[in-house]
């Protein structure tokens, strides 16, 4: 079979085919930072947002125009945390404070805040959470946001050699193993267990 880009893993293809600088260094996507809702902060400061990029595998950027800190729409939290425009190829990302009120807590995203740490008590019928350290919610929100949204944008990216997605739970499934993935890699680059989260 020829290598043709069907064919080609996508590693290889986005080394091929990214744009580079003078410098011969891939571009990255632009990080556009907008004003938080006031007394939030943007879990990740825009400073390490591209640090990140330079580290991610080269296939998760190729491709991706934006990344947008955003303020969230008061007064909600988490709806969402972070959303993927496919027409745009862009990621969104909302601001956060330093306390939540949150009714319900889903179950999945429970796991996810007592992973890293997060303080959960009860509230009137939801939930408050906090942070113990503001390092803990940068680092929850990289794994559990940030690497989803890139699944995301994965799939929508080489769509034409791994097919669409046929489902918004198959869609939403495959980001979250992305997310895994990238997680994985950041906890390996760390010299830490990635197993342990």
């Amino acid at each position: 079979m020829s290598n043709s880009y069907r064919t080609r893993k996508e590693s290889i293809a986005a080394e091929r085919l990214i744009e580079r600088d003078a410098d011969g260094k891939p571009r990255l996507p632009r990080v556009i930072e907008r004003a938080p809702t006031p007394g939030d902060t943007h879990p990740i400061p825009k400073r390490v947002l591209r640090r990140v990029l330079t580290e991610l595998p080269i296939e998760y950027v190729y491709g991706l125009s934006r990344i947008e800190m955003r303020a969230r729409q008061e007064p909600y939290i988490g709806h969402p945390f972070g959303c993927y425009l496919r027409d745009e190829r862009a990621i969104l990302l909302y601001s956060l404070p330093p306390v939540w009120h949150f009714e319900p807590l889903p179950d999945d995203l429970r796991q996810s805040l007592e992973r890293f740490y997060a303080g959960i008590k009860p509230y009137g019928t939801g939930f408050t959470i906090w942070w113990p350290e503001s390092a803990l919610m940068s680092l929850w929100f990289y794994c559990y946001v940030f690497t989803h949204e890139l699944g995301h944008h994965f799939a929508e990216q080489y769509k034409a050699k791994n097919g669409i997605m046929p489902s918004t739970s198959v869609s939403e499934r495959s980001a979250n193993l992305h997310a895994r993935r990238l997680t994985d890699l950041l906890f390996t680059s760390l010299g830490g267990d990635p197993r342990r989260l």
